[in-house]
Parts: structure tokens; C-alpha cells; sequence
């Protein structure tokens, strides 16, 4: 029986070539869990070694109809090769979107009919002949055969395309990228000789030279430039999902890359940054693009975003290659807004929690010290009031002197009280206005209705303890100087707002004429402004005076931005 194939020259270098494609195929697909792009590459490497295997089984054939069916194959596996090739493209450019449902369905069936054409009578739908030169198959090709034959050729240029905007693109893709094209040029410059006679190269020889030179260039890609180390995989788990801003600078300062949360934060559409240089990107944020701008510093920057005014701590760090010359930097933007807002209230507590002790530390001091020389003074005028030999002119004086220390005494214990209160009273705000103002009405015998029907809303200590001064310094102008048999409080809840009103029946003022000397008026509205609050007083000679405090139930003392 004679064998259908023989021995020929080209048999062991064709199927090396195989068995080389075929071990890339098989370390590349042991990678495909973890590397966007493995799959597609390792399926193309297996096809080139399927091509390989059919030209070694070509060459050999001893008659003229093996050599055409596996002629028919080796073309039949074109078409599926480009295709795959296209798929790793996308994938590995990470553009993979590109291959929705539709795409993939024109692309399967396009796959699907070259195949056919190949394996239906024998690829006549393909091929018009098929006959052998006396050194290897060559055929002709139909009309349809050249429609698909320039399928082959707009796939592959497709995928350079892919691949030639990702080396331009991506400073770091471009060694692997440029080795992997230079491969595929190998392809465009050695098939051809053989296939369109330029040189007397059997197409088989030219076939597998050209897909020995595209192993090498993977190989060098795989092991010397780790090719999947920089896929896009690693770009959405590190850089995209990341939740720092991050850009991504050339040589020249445009912006190559920008993950998510850095176009968030500038409010911006990734194609609207990407190839602008950054000082114009960043020219609505001057403070921002001086970080950005400054290569050897990091700082911190506060600008403006659709979510409100941010703030982010800026660093830089150089990119260089594999041979550390310089490709560029990475810029990061960790946004400390949310810590700067902690910062900010915990130094309103602090403030708060110093000016306490500070009223606590005069409460003291007006207790024992000045509360109790007035406690004196009337002892003396009291004993003195009692000396036989004064005249009544005399005691009259003294009783004035009794009076106006009482006064005085009365006044001291209101601002011990006042200023003790943050700290040792449990009862709400209702409670307290009910409480000093009885204390009120009791030491001065002025006639307070106080009309309040719930309970009032809690406010910071600081806020309370300003409402209540305030309050408690309209009583002390009534007392003082409107006459007034009857003041009356009111205290309500409008909007998020306690708003309390201090009306008296007295003689009332022109608000126009008051000077700088009315000290308790602009004690009132200093104090009002510490705690975001407004205070109307409307009055006019003979119809008493209205004094109307609106406090915002978020009250809280007013600091100045303090330097980061």
C-alpha cells in the first residue's frame, strides 16, 4: 500500500513552527482569567499553528487531492485568524465595547460563509482552479473568493488600526504595541512574495516565516515587556475604580489618561481632557493647575465643582520605561473636603468649648469678687442709713446708694447666671426663657407675659446661651429706659427658625438717632451675628419698641476659615 504522504525538506521546519505557535497558544491561554485580550491571542495562535500543521501535511502529500484539501484548509483558516486577531485588538485597547451583539453576529457570519466556501464541491465556490506549479498548490480565485480575500485584508487593517491608536495613545502600551505590529508587518511583507509571485518563495515557506517573525515579536512582548502587565484589566481595578482622581501626563504636560473619579472631580467628559495640555484643561482652577503644573511639589487645592467648593491634597510622581527615561507623570488628587469640614467643626467645638470655660471663668470672678464688694458697699450704706446724726438729705442719699447697689447686685447675679447656664442647666430653651424671665419679673417687679406653647427646638450650647443674653439685654433696656408697665415674650417655630419677640408698652426711641454709645443695642447685634441669627428692633417715641430674633435651629458659632 502506498503511503499518501512522503518525506520533504520543508516537513520539519514547517511543523517546528508549529509546535513553537502551538506553545505560545498554550502559555498565553493560561493566562486568559486574568488578561483581558489572552483568549482571542491564544485561539490565534492556535489557528497560525493549525496553518502550520496544514502546510507540513501540504508539502507532504503524495497526491494531488490531499494537497488541495488541505490547501482548501489552510484558506479556510484566514478569514477565522483575522477575525481573532481584530477581537484581541479591541480587547486589548480596551475598546471592547466596540463588539456588540450585531458586530459579532456579521463577524460570525462572515466566519462562518468563508469557511464554507473552503469545505462546500470541494471550495469551488472559492476557488475557479486549483492545480499544482510542480512546488506547491496555487489556485484562482472566484469573484466571491476576491470579496472575501479583501474581507481578510480590511480585518487585519482594522486591527492595526486599533492597534497604531493605542501606540499613540498610551505611553505605556507602546513597546509591546510596536512589537506586536512589527510582527504583523513581517506577515504583510513575506506572505505576499510567494502568494503573487514577486519572488519564486512557495507560499507555505513565506506563510510560516512570516508567522515565525510574529511568535518572536509576542514572545519578546510576553517575557522581556510582560505584555499582559499593562492590559486594561489593570487600568479598571486600579485606576478606574480607584477613588482618588488620577491623570496621566505625557512629556509635554497634555493629559494622555484620566480615570473616573479625577473627571468627577473636574467635572469634565473624558474626550473633552484627553489630548488637551493640562494648564487649559485646568484653567477654570488656577490653584489646582499650579499643583498639577509644578512636577517637584505637592500642595493642596481648593476649586469649584458642580457639587460645591472641594478640596484635594495634589502629588506627583514621574513615569519613566523600561530603560527609566522619562514618559511622563501621574497626578493624584485625594480629596480631603470631607476632612477639612471636620477640621472646621471641630474648631467651632473648640471655640465653643474655650469661650465656656472663659464664661464660666467670669462667672467666677463677677461671684467672688465683684458680687461681693457690692454686697459690702450695701452693708456699709445699710449701717450708715442707721447713724443718728445724718439729716434727711443725708439718708436719702444713703437710701439711693441702698437702691442702686441692690440694682447692681441684681444685675451681677443675672450675668452669673447667664453665663453659668450653658453648662449647668438640664431644662430646654422654653424652659429657660419661663425661668429667667420669672427671675426677671421677681427682682424688678416689671409685669413679663411670656406666650410660648411648645417646647423650642435644641440648639448648640453656644447658640442658647447668645439667644438667651440677647433676650435677657432687651429686658435690661426696658428696665432701664422705656418706662414700660408691661413687656411681653413670644416664642415660636417658623421654617426651621425660633423666632422670639420682645414687645414693651413703653415710651419707645427714635433708632435713628441712637449713636455708637448705645453699647446694648450693638451688643445685641454682635451677638446675634455670631450665631447666624437676625435681630430687627422697630420702635418710636410713644409707642414702645418691638425686638424680633430669628435663630436658625442649626445655629452654630461663626469662625473664620483657619489656614490648612
Amino acid at each position: 500500500m502506498v503511503s499518501p504522504y512522503r518525506y520533504d525538506p520543508l516537513l520539519l521546519p514547517t511543523l517546528g513552527s508549529a509546535a513553537f505557535i502551538g506553545a505560545i497558544a498554550l502559555y498565553v491561554l493560561r493566562r486568559r482569567a486574568t488578561a483581558k485580550g489572552a483568549l482571542p491571542l491564544a485561539l490565534v495562535a492556535l489557528l497560525l499553528a493549525l496553518w502550520c500543521l496544514g502546510g507540513a501535511a501540504e508539502v507532504a502529500a503524495a497526491d494531488r487531492a490531499t494537497q488541495r484539501a488541505w490547501f482548501l484548509l489552510r484558506d479556510a483558516l484566514t478569514i477565522p485568524s483575522a477575525v481573532l486577531a481584530l477581537w484581541f485588538a479591541l480587547e486589548y485597547a480596551g475598546l471592547e465595547r466596540v463588539l456588540t451583539r450585531p458586530v459579532v453576529a456579521i463577524l460570525a457570519g462572515v466566519t462562518f460563509a468563508h469557511v464554507g466556501l473552503d469545505l462546500v464541491d470541494g471550495g469551488a465556490l472559492a476557488w475557479s482552479s486549483v492545480w499544482w506549479n510542480g512546488a506547491q498548490v496555487q489556485g484562482t480565485r472566484t469573484p466571491l473568493g476576491l470579496v472575501f480575500a479583501g474581507v481578510v485584508v480590511l480585518l487585519f487593517v482594522l486591527s492595526t488600526a486599533v492597534l497604531v491608536l493605542l501606540l499613540v495613545r498610551s505611553p505605556a502600551h507602546r513597546i509591546p504595541v510596536a512589537l506586536i505590529l512589527a510582527g504583523q508587518l513581517a506577515i504583510r511583507v513575506l506572505y505576499p512574495i510567494g502568494v503573487f509571485r514577486i519572488a519564486y518563495v512557495p507560499n507555505i515557506v513565506s506563510g510560516v516565516v512570516g508567522f515565525d517573525a510574529v511568535a518572536v515579536m509576542y514572545v519578546v512582548a510576553l517575557l522581556r515587556f510582560r505584555l499582559f502587565d499593562l492590559v486594561p484589566v489593570a487600568r479598571e481595578t486600579i485606576l478606574a475604580r480607584m477613588p482618588d482622581g488620577l491623570l496621566v501626563l505625557d512629556p509635554a504636560g497634555r493629559i494622555a489618561d484620566a480615570n473616573e473619579a479625577a473627571l468627577r472631580l473636574l467635572g469634565r467628559e473624558r474626550r473633552g481632557v484627553l489630548g488637551q495640555p493640562a494648564a487649559m484643561a485646568l484653567a477654570g482652577s488656577p490653584d489646582l493647575a499650579d499643583c498639577v503644573l509644578d512636577a517637584g511639589a505637592s500642595g493642596e487645592a481648593s476649586f469649584e465643582t458642580t457639587g460645591g467648593n472641594c478640596t484635594c491634597q495634589v502629588s506627583s510622581t514621574p513615569l519613566a520605561d523600561w530603560q527609566g527615561r522619562p514618559m511622563g507623570r501621574l497626578v493624584v488628587f485625594h480629596d480631603i473636603t470631607a476632612l477639612r469640614r471636620v477640621e472646621a467643626r471641630l474648631l467651632v467645638q473648640e471655640r465653643a468649648l474655650a469661650a465656656a470655660a472663659e464664661r464660666e471663668r467670669l462667672a467666677r470672678e463677677l461671684h467672688d469678687g465683684l458680687a461681693q464688694d457690692l454686697w459690702l458697699a450695701k452693708l456699709k450704706a445699710t449701717r450708715l442709713a442707721t447713724q443718728p446724726e445724718l439729716g434727711p438729705e443725708a439718708r436719702a442719699l444713703t437710701a439711693e446708694v441702698t437702691a442702686a447697689v441692690d440694682a447692681g447686685m441684681a444685675e451681677a447675679r443675672q450675668a452669673v447666671t447667664t453665663m453659668r447656664a450653658p453648662s449647668e442647666a438640664k431644662e430646654g430653651l422654653r424652659q429657660r426663657l419661663a425661668r429667667s424671665l420669672g427671675d426677671f419679673e421677681d427682682r424688678f417687679g416689671l409685669s413679663v407675659e411670656f406666650d410660648c406653647g411648645a417646647d423650642l427646638p435644641v440648639l448648640s450650647s453656644r447658640a442658647e446661651a447668645e439667644t438667651l443674653r440677647i433676650v435677657q439685654e432687651a429686658l435690661t433696656n426696658v428696665r432701664r429706659h422705656a418706662d414700660a408697665t408691661v413687656v411681653r415674650v413670644r416664642g415660636a417655630v417658623d421654617d426651621g427658625h425660633i423666632v422670639l419677640e420682645v414687645r414693651d408698652n413703653g415710651r419707645g426711641f427714635d433708632p435713628g438717632s441712637v449713636g455708637a454709645t448705645a453699647y446694648g443695642l450693638a451688643g445685641m447685634r454682635e451677638r446675634a451675628s455670631q450665631i447666624g441669627a437676625e435681630i430687627e428692633i422697630e420702635s418710636a417715641p410713644r409707642r414702645g419698641t418691638r425686638v424680633r430674633l430669628v435663630v436658625p435651629v442649626g445655629a452654630a458659632p461663626r469662625v473664620e476659615a483657619a489656614p490648612a
